[in-house]
Formats: structure tokens, C-alpha cells, sequence
């Protein structure tokens, strides 16, 4: 359990910062189209499901954070 925690912490390092830029690149593109905007809830939620994925899956949170980023440069967030 202990590491299964560690490796949380060591989660939400990555996963935070993946999920503001997530967060601040949709909402930039809201503006654009519709003057839109997604409170921070969404934020919260992002990383909330990364933590989630980070503790239960511990070795498949790393290949998810890729492909999420991998997933952002091809759209061009």
C-alpha cells in the first residue's frame, strides 16, 4: 500500500501539469468557437480520474499519460 501511494505522489507530479495544460488548451479553443468556457470542475476532474488511473493501474499510467500527450501534439493543443 505504501508504494501504491508513493507512486500516486509520484503521479499527480505528471498528471497535473498534463491536466491544466489539458484544461487551458480546451477552454482557449471554447473561446474561439463558442465564447465557452469550462470551469474549474473539469480541472479538478481530470486530475481526479489521472490520480484514480495513477493508483489503480500503476503500470498502465504511464502508457496512458503518452498516448494523452501524443494525442495533444497531433491535434495541436
Amino acid at each position: 500500500m505504501k508504494s501504491r501511494l508513493i507512486g500516486l505522489c509520484a503521479s499527480l507530479f505528471f498528471s497535473v501539469p498534463t491536466a491544466a495544460l489539458l484544461w487551458l488548451s480546451i477552454n482557449r479553443q471554447l473561446t474561439y468557437v463558442d465564447g465557452g468556457f469550462l470551469n474549474s470542475n473539469y480541472l479538478l476532474g481530470c486530475i481526479s480520474v489521472f490520480a484514480l488511473i495513477g493508483f489503480v493501474l500503476p503500470q498502465l499510467f504511464p502508457s496512458v499519460l503518452g498516448w494523452v500527450w501524443r494525442m495533444m501534439l497531433k491535434i495541436g493543443l
